[in-house]
């Protein structure tokens, strides 16, 4: 039988297979605070309260890779991750990394409780400036079971899922997600400004839970995209930024 094909030239029936031992690594007092401090002042000064999504991430990633220390550890990191999915035969992948600024408040609740899988197979998540401890502090909540076989098909039926998830009231979308919490489904990756954390968001489902009193700041700098979204990773890519 012939094999659907996106604008890419992958085929609906091609599939990635995940390591098993997919797991949130986290690398510690990486990333001196006075490097944070300055971060946190170009914000301030270009952005406020304001941002939600801003692709200036990229801006962000340059200052931290002027430390040898955040440089090596990223050098490192993608070498392992390129290593591990070529023994997949997954070769061909963007080099190019994509950088989001993700600053959360209150004002930003349509983008919290939307759980998702990530569109590359390799994120890294750098806090800048949490907010105050609590239910309503914007932590990561991270799946428990892994995915660890994606096609194109069974990928873009998820996300067409959780887009539908994603539009539900907020009310509905905090209620599943504590839920899940509750009865171990999921849990919080508590974090620290100055440490690095990586993991496989295409196979690991993720989300963050709601800010409600200041503002949590964080930047994910995502790597190798293999195209298997048929453009709709794209598309809410631009939407999200705008």
């Amino acid at each position: 039988m012939q094999s659907l094909t996106d604008v890419r030239g992958h085929t609906v029936a091609k599939r990635i297979r995940i390591d098993k031992s997919v797991a949130l690594k986290s690398f510690h007092d990486v990333i001196p605070l006075q490097t944070i401090a300055e971060i946190n002042e170009v914000i301030d000064h270009s952005f406020g309260n304001v941002p939600q999504r801003s692709q200036s991430g990229a801006k962000i990633a340059e200052i931290l890779r002027r430390g040898e220390a955040f440089r090596e550890l990223e050098q490192k990191i993608c070498a392992n991750t390129r290593a591990l999915v070529a023994e997949g035969g997954q070769t061909d992948l963007p080099t190019e990394p994509f950088h989001v600024l993700r600053c959360s408040s209150i004002a930003t609740l349509a983008e919290s409780h939307c759980r998702h899988y990530d569109s590359h197979l390799l994120t890294l998540l750098i806090p800048l400036q949490l907010a105050p401890d609590g239910v309503h502090n914007g932590d990561l909540v991270m799946y428990r079971k892994p995915r660890l076989s994606v096609t194109t098909l069974t990928n873009v039926i998820c996300k067409l899922r959780h887009g539908f998830l994603r539009s539900l009231p907020f009310n509905w979308r905090s209620w599943h997600t504590l839920h899940d919490l509750r009865v171990g489904n999921c849990r919080r990756i508590p974090v620290q400004v100055g440490s690095v954390y990586e993991f496989n968001g295409f196979a690991l489902q993720h989300a963050n839970l709601d800010v409600q009193d200041g503002q949590r700041r964080t930047l994910l700098i995502h790597y190798y995209d293999p195209g298997h979204s048929l453009g709709l990773s794209e598309m809410l890519r631009r939407g999200r930024i705008r």
